[in-house]
């Protein structure tokens, strides 16, 4: 490792240690274990992983850290300078945040890499920015962000704990086996009581409905039971074509909502439906 990069990692493990209330680590300890490099609410789910996360070196870790911390440590003096940034709200940032991301989407379209890496660098921003303000209101910093994550994806991919699992199995049957596991587990997660809770609403009409239909689909709802007006977009006509799918999206959405409620309404409780209950309990 050059005396440069070295410079960085100890950079990275002081930020993190200072950020965390922790003493700096010396100059003869530049590289800290994995394990050290993570938020502490995250240390218990990596540490789960064990041995299926075995290819990932504490060197390699810190030299990734030494980079995002220096982002972090830039956006704190941002924020500490005093100016633009301290005036800013998750709301006043949403036109950013979607700006950013269609640039993303553009740069991907192109098969651009370069432009690629600098837009995934402007949605870090955003992320970073986001949990700065946040932080500021002493809800959350950068770092639960992080163990956030970390947490989400090791309880949800249960391979990174079992190096048996779906062992034998075809690409395809692999791929079925982490999507099972994935949908179990986040659902487990978050206790919901609609196969549509969620879905964020306030996304653009054509994005809502695909998600709408995946979701019901996955829940078993019959294909002829999504309307037409989901199917295919019409466009002309009176009025917007974004308008128009969206309203009837939401009026499918109330409809499932309606029959998830009259199912429970006659059964007692909240169970899963089949395609037969989903005839059964749809209003006409």
């Amino acid at each position: 490792m050059s005396r440069d990069r070295e410079e960085s990692v100890l950079r990275a493990a002081r930020h993190a240690a200072a950020s965390r209330g922790h003493a700096a680590p010396s100059e003869a300890n530049t590289v800290a274990s994995e394990a050290d490099t993570l938020p502490s609410d995250a240390n218990a789910a990596w540490s789960d992983a064990g041995a299926a996360s075995s290819d990932i070196t504490a060197s390699d870790t810190a030299v990734v850290a030494a980079g995002l911390a220096d982002a972090v440590e830039v956006m704190d003096r941002l924020w500490h300078f005093g100016g633009w940034e301290v005036t800013q709200t998750h709301d006043s940032l949403r036109p950013y945040l979607l700006e950013e991301t269609y640039e993303l989407l553009d740069a991907i379209q192109h098969e651009d890499a370069e432009t690629i890496k600098e837009e995934l660098g402007d949605l870090l921003l955003q992320v970073l920015f986001h949990s700065r303000i946040a932080q500021a209101a002493g809800e959350f910093t950068v770092d639960d962000v992080a163990a956030a994550l970390v947490a989400k994806l090791v309880n949800r991919s249960p391979y990174l704990r079992d190096t048996r699992f779906a062992a034998g199995t075809t690409l395809e049957e692999k791929i079925a086996a982490q999507e099972s596991a994935w949908e179990e587990r986040k659902s487990a997660e978050k206790s919901r009581r609609s196969c549509l809770d969620g879905i964020a609403m306030a996304q653009p009409a054509l994005a809502l409905a695909e998600k709408i239909r995946d979701r019901s689909t996955k829940a078993g709802l019959p294909d002829d039971l999504i309307p037409a007006e989901l199917r295919v977009v019409h466009l002309g006509g009176p009025g917007s074509a974004e308008e128009r799918l969206r309203k009837a999206t939401l009026a499918f959405a109330a409809r499932i909502r309606a029959a998830e409620d009259a199912a429970e309404s006659a059964r007692g409780e909240r169970l899963p439906l089949d395609s037969a209950d989903w005839r059964k309990y749809w209003a006409p």
